[in-house]
């Protein structure tokens, strides 16, 4: 079975809700499993080592990824160079939300995860504050095809 693993950080629920309807249009594809966790609550890194493809979201915060994102990239960052997780060629994809002080940190997100060694597939959602119900439906197409993606290669 292929498994999507969704990480994600939200505030206010915005990029909760988006990252909801990535699972679920993940879920929508046979053969695949979906992992939703949220930063902030526990999980087993070796999450990543299981997944096949690899979706992070973030709100932005400050014109960054929140602290908690932070935190979690510079642990990934570690266990991959101490040799304790292989994210080489795993597929993903970056989404989240922003309100005035823009969405252009979403690209770094993508850069690093690209520097993780994840295979970025799919161009970044994003959603201006209250994601709309254009926003959730490209975030459900986003599972989808990143699901359709994986579920192939088994």
């Amino acid at each position: 079975m292929a498994r999507v693993l969704i990480v994600y950080d939200s505030k206010t629920g915005h990029t909760g809700a988006m990252a909801n309807a990535i699972a679920e249009g993940a879920r929508s594809v046979k053969n695949v499993s979906v992992d939703l966790r949220k930063l902030g609550e526990p999980f087993p890194m070796t999450l990543l080592d299981n997944a096949d493809a690899i979706i992070i979201g973030s709100p932005t915060h400050y014109a960054n990824v929140t602290t908690e994102m932070k935190t979690f990239l510079e642990a990934i960052k570690e266990l991959k160079k101490a040799g304790r997780l292989k994210l080489q060629g795993k597929i993903g994809a970056a989404f989240g939300s922003y309100g005035w002080d823009g969405g252009w940190n979403l690209q770094n997100l993508e850069v690093e995860m690209k520097a993780l060694g994840i295979k970025i597939e799919n161009p970044i959602v994003e959603a201006v504050d209250i994601p709309s119900e254009k926003a959730l439906k490209a975030c459900l197409a986003l599972g989808k095809t990143i699901a359709e993606k994986i579920a192939k290669q088994k």
